[in-house]
């Protein structure tokens, strides 16, 4: 299986990637990919609930929630998103940018980041053992 194909499985399965999205163009470089798209240096963002967060509702019934995922889905449709995905409470997305100035800027552009439902830290992302991320069946 390519890994773009895995990238997509795994996103699809951990709910960080609408359906209609799995068409999107790919996020990881194969390994022919152009050496400076390949250098792209990678940051990881992870996500928390912040104050505007209602503990009430769903996550897919946050304020600001519908937008956010359009920012996501922008962001993978310009091959920035690398990998997203949700463990315990929190999200975790991999970006693809020039520099952290950059990676800040599109990560507060997110109106959910904006209104405070998700605050953010950003880190430099170094890749020590490349591998493959594999979303399990889904059942059904």
């Amino acid at each position: 299986m390519s890994s773009r194909r895995a990238v997509i499985k795994s996103a699809l399965a951990l709910g960080v990637l609408p359906l209609h999205a799995a068409t999107a163009p790919a996020q990881v470089p194969p390994a022919d990919a152009p050496a400076e798209r390949a250098g792209t240096p990678l940051f990881a963002v992870e996500l928390r609930t912040g104050p505007s967060w209602d503990p009430a509702r769903q996550t897919h019934e946050q304020a600001h929630f519908r937008e956010h995922s359009a920012s996501l889905r922008r962001l993978r449709e310009q091959q920035i998103l690398i990998l997203g995905a949700r463990y315990s409470d929190k999200g975790f997305l991999v970006l693809a940018t020039a520099n952290e100035q950059e990676a800040r800027k599109l990560i507060e552009q997110d109106p959910a980041i904006q209104n405070q439902v998700f605050t953010y830290t950003l880190s430099p992302f170094a890749v020590f053992y490349a591998g493959c991320v594999q979303a399990p069946r889904r059942r059904g």
